[in-house]
């Protein structure tokens, strides 16, 4: 009981010193030795306090670096459009970037940056290829890449298309060629094929871990998970996977209004 009770008692004070800002977000704490000494308490009583907070969401481990102080849930916005102008890839950043830019989402103060794309050549699992409209197993390109917002993951996405739409191209790698980290839409212009809309099937969920490991979340923290596909008339091009922080962004969608008779 005594144990128990001292773990408690160290986590409230650790609790109290992120709430004042001591250990502000981005902070590494003590380490468990230098906890103990702290608070004159065994090491396993340390890390016991560690792992509650851990638990809470308040701070999360980075192997081999240490534990540091979570960042606090913000309410900053992605936006997501499906306006003509996005279509014709020639939506800018709200801080005035340039056109034909490149991000899946973008933030209330445009800030968000682009990775670059990982990409490998692969066979289509067999959900992949029903949303691309391909046999299963035919062979895709498939990318990965993270949008960052000053510094920090904002959104993960996997991407494929079909070697049937752009391999052997000039535009077939997402990350190299004339138009490297240029939009989907950018790409198939170069290529003579025209993006007429795009779908978006949103789900919340939790976080898988290889996802949190990648956005900087804790396992089983809340995302939005998009299920995006853009195409020309009927044909798929391409299909991704967006997830973004749940306790960061909240997606905003701007959808055009088409004036009818009556």
């Amino acid at each position: 009981m005594a144990a128990v009770a001292a773990y408690r008692a160290v986590a409230e004070d650790l609790r109290r010193r992120i709430g004042t800002g001591e250990f502000a977000p981005g902070d590494p704490l003590p380490s468990r030795a230098a906890l103990a000494r702290m608070y004159g308490v065994g090491s396993n009583v340390a890390a016991a306090a560690v792992r509650a907070l851990t638990a809470e969401g308040l701070v999360k481990g980075r192997a081999g670096r240490g534990v540091f102080v979570r960042e606090r849930p913000s309410s900053g916005t992605m936006a997501r459009s499906w306006t003509h102008e996005r279509l014709q890839g020639r939506l800018a950043l709200r801080s005035g970037g340039p056109p034909d830019s490149p991000p899946d989402g973008m933030d209330d103060d445009g800030r968000t940056v682009r990775g670059t794309p990982r990409s490998t050549t692969g066979e289509a699992p067999a959900e992949i290829a029903q949303r691309l409209g391909v046999p299963a197993a035919a062979p895709v390109i498939r990318s990965e890449y993270l949008l960052t917002r000053d510094g920090r993951p904002a959104m993960h996405c996997v991407s494929w298309e079909p070697l049937t739409v752009t391999g052997g191209t000039p535009v077939s790698l997402p990350g190299a060629g004339p138009l490297a980290g240029s939009s989907v839409v950018a790409r198939m212009s170069y290529i003579g094929l025209r993006i007429t809309r795009s779908t978006e099937t949103v789900t919340a969920r939790t976080a898988t871990r290889e996802e949190a490991d990648a956005l900087d979340l804790v396992p089983g923290a809340p995302v939005a998970a998009i299920e995006r596909t853009y195409y020309a008339d009927e044909r798929p091009l391409e299909t991704a996977d967006l997830v973004v922080p749940g306790e960061r962004f909240r997606l905003a969608y701007e959808i055009p209004a088409e004036p009818t008779d009556g």
